[in-house]
């Protein structure tokens, strides 16, 4: 496998697939060798090291405007600390690049039958080699350093590691808990039977947050997707503090205080419940479910 320096040196930019201004978050496509590759770059923000300095760090000022006490300007900051995070996808797929692609969005009202007849033949039909990232974590093969806790009870164990996302501040906490079980596609999946591996996942990762950032249980949100991005089961965790964390809206994150209090309430509650997802326009279930949609209307 390349190195990213290696990959950044050879990336041929193809488009913008998608730049988020308010999150400084920008998607692009682009070519290696004939295959797609997809980079991000985000901003970072200032280390508690950085913000002392950054009044003399600022230089190039241009399109300078004072105002009576109020002025403003952009600038170029030089900081000792990394101000950008890269990260990169190689070799991509078209569901990756139809993932990080700006397009219309839609609320899918998925009903028990319609996970039977359109979302289940489509986890089906996925290429297993897709999350084989997923057991290389596992088995210890891969970011074996950055894991931050392992349970390696078959069927309550798992590991937890910092998400892609985390820039490694209290504030913005972003952890990603990954069960060891493999028969646990998604939310769909849990019965009762699963309630001792939830409570365990709840139990240390909130005793683990606490130890190392002092964060009480209460300053925590762990929570589910659904759907997920790899039909592999896993929970997030992120701070409270973390108010616009990505993937904490309505229509996609379940809280597994929640799930939990579901499945001990009504033991098939997500076989039976009608589950919502926001998915791309793109996105194969989304054409599919508005095929489904449309062979009903004409039927009519």
């Amino acid at each position: 496998m390349s190195s990213i320096d290696t990959i950044l040196q050879e990336f041929r930019f193809e488009r913008v697939l998608s730049h988020d201004t308010r999150t400084k978050l920008l998607f692009v496509l682009g070519q290696i060798n004939g295959e797609n590759c997809i980079l991000s770059f985000e901003k970072s923000q200032y280390t508690d090291e950085d913000i002392p300095q950054l009044a003399c760090q600022t230089h190039g000022l241009t399109d300078i405007t004072q105002n009576d006490i109020y002025g403003w300007a952009s600038a170029r900051i030089t900081t000792v600390n990394p101000d950008t995070r890269v990260k990169i996808i190689y070799p991509a797929t078209d569901l990756h690049i139809r993932k990080y692609e700006q397009q219309a969005r839609f609320l899918i009202q998925e009903t028990p039958e319609l996970f039977k007849m359109i979302t289940w033949p489509y986890i089906q039909s996925l290429d297993p080699s897709r999350i084989q990232w997923v057991y290389n974590i596992l088995e210890g093969k891969s970011e074996a350093e950055r894991v931050i806790y392992r349970d390696t009870d078959p069927k309550t164990g798992f590991v937890i590691l910092p998400d892609m996302k985390w820039d490694g501040s209290k504030e913005s906490l972003y952890w990603v808990v990954i069960a060891a079980r493999d028969d646990i596609y998604s939310l769909r999946s849990l019965t009762p039977d699963h309630l001792d591996l939830l409570k365990n996942i709840r139990q240390r990762a909130c005793q683990l947050a606490e130890e190392k950032f002092g964060l009480k249980q209460k300053q925590l949100r762990l929570f589910v997707h659904y759907q997920p991005s790899y039909y592999h089961f896993h929970v997030h965790v992120t701070a409270v503090s973390f108010a616009d964390a990505p993937g904490v809206v309505a229509g996609q994150a379940h809280l597994l205080d929640t799930v939990i209090d579901n499945l001990q309430l009504m033991a098939d509650y997500y076989q039976r419940a009608t589950l919502p997802f926001v998915v791309g326009e793109r996105h194969p279930l989304c054409i599919a479910y508005q095929a489904q949609e449309d062979g009903i209307e004409r039927q009519e």
